[in-house]
């Protein structure tokens, strides 16, 4: 199964194609951003340590005024089930989404979901396997930094992946907060 990092030239060569269209109607313009995260809590009672989460995301979007279109790319890491074990690979996560920008782009407001590929074999299911996650971002704040570079902070959203939907379901509910580093494309 490809890591995450394999993907980044893919996400480059789609945010040159969001670049040219950009450049062929001057209301549209392209973003790369770069995003880590973190999940302390989740659906798991009684078991902290299994509840960590982490992550990382790259979003390639094009927006018109308010309103943005993207794709997501994300890997999602998972504590090891094992005593002492560390961070496994979890799931690599696909999807496209929609988001609306307002406050003179401060705000932000954002769904995606699509496929959940599991990167690693588990007692029950082997890696390969394809279910599905959904993402809602209720409110994330961006700070301008440059013309072209821009931070950000989701506070709190929540997702769900569920890489395995049959036998016995993997799935796992999680509140995140995350930190993005936005490039604005030429």
């Amino acid at each position: 199964m490809p890591r995450l990092s394999s993907l980044l030239p893919l996400a480059v060569g789609v945010a040159l194609c969001f670049s040219t269209r950009a450049h062929a109607s001057p209301e549209w313009r392209g973003h790369v951003a770069v995003e880590g995260y973190g999940s302390l809590l989740s659906d798991v009672d009684r078991s902290p340590l299994l509840s960590v989460n982490t992550g990382w995301i790259v979003r390639v979007a094009a927006t018109s005024g308010n309103w943005g279109g993207f794709l997501h790319v994300e890997e999602n890491l998972w504590r090891g089930m094992e005593y002492g074990s560390g961070l496994v690979p979890g799931a690599l996560n696909l999807g496209v989404g929609g988001e609306y920008r307002f406050a003179d782009g401060l705000l932000r407001t954002s769904m995606a979901a699509g496929p959940s590929v599991l990167l690693f074999d588990t007692q029950l299911d082997e890696a390969g396997r394809v279910g599905v996650f959904f993402e809602v971002r209720p409110l994330g704040l961006r700070w301008e930094l440059s013309r072209s570079l821009r931070l950000g902070f989701d506070p709190l959203s929540f997702a769900v992946v569920a890489p395995v939907l049959s036998g016995i379901p993997l799935v796992r509910a999680q509140y995140r907060t995350g930190v993005a580093l936005e490039m604005v494309l030429p």
